[in-house]
């Protein structure tokens, strides 16, 4: 099976936003999309975007999608480079959300989707494992071409033993109480992980 030649570096705070959001609604099917910037070989998901923890319905999807696009020109260089989602079984289904995926590979060519291993998370290991759009398919993506480092995972962990993951917001959220903000500007004020910068991408060798 043929794996993608990019590289992807992923920003501690998008990651652990990630975790913050299937942990807090670990029996339930989460999803949310990713945002950063591509330079062709390299993509680097600056954030998360966490949507749902119900069915994600069409008209909701496409309402938070405009928003985020709105969001990505307000702050700039920024565009949807994917998606990332949890089953509440724990056992990665990429059937649920091809169909969101293949209509954000058709505006990004290069768009990922990360499946959360959750066992995973518990070993403070990296917890997403992913697939690129490629020619027309979807592949996966090696370990080796994703960066993280080790500090956003023992930081990602801690974050989560601390119970600060029942603070993160989503777009269900959201539209049950407009009060709260699914941006999540402020969920890492003052937490070690809003000092942590985005891990070096990894070498191909392809140059």
């Amino acid at each position: 099976l043929q794996l993608c030649i990019m590289t992807w570096a992923f920003d501690p705070k998008a990651y652990a936003k990630v975790m913050m959001h299937s942990c807090k609604y670990s029996s339930d099917a989460v999803m949310g999309i990713l945002v950063g910037t591509s330079t062709g070989k390299a993509l680097k998901v600056v954030d998360a975007m966490p949507l749902f923890h119900t069915h994600a319905l069409a008209p909701m999807l496409k309402i938070a999608c405009m928003l985020i696009e709105e969001h990505c020109r307000e702050v700039g260089d920024l565009e949807i480079v994917g998606l990332y989602h949890a089953a509440a079984s724990g056992v990665p289904d990429m059937s649920r959300v091809k169909p969101i995926a293949d209509k954000i590979a058709a505006n990004f060519p290069a768009a990922c989707v990360w499946a959360v291993d959750a066992a995973k998370l518990g070993e403070r290991q990296f917890a997403l494992r992913g697939m690129c759009h490629s020619k027309e398919e979807w592949k996966p993506i090696s370990a080796d071409a994703v960066s993280l480092g080790d500090e956003a995972l023992q930081h990602t962990s801690r974050a989560i033993s601390e119970l600060k993951h029942l603070e993160i917001v989503d777009f269900d959220d959201h539209l049950g109480d407009a009060s709260l903000s699914w941006l999540n500007a402020s969920l890492f004020k003052g937490d070690a992980l809003a000092e942590l910068g985005p891990a070096d991408l990894p070498q191909t060798g392809a140059d």
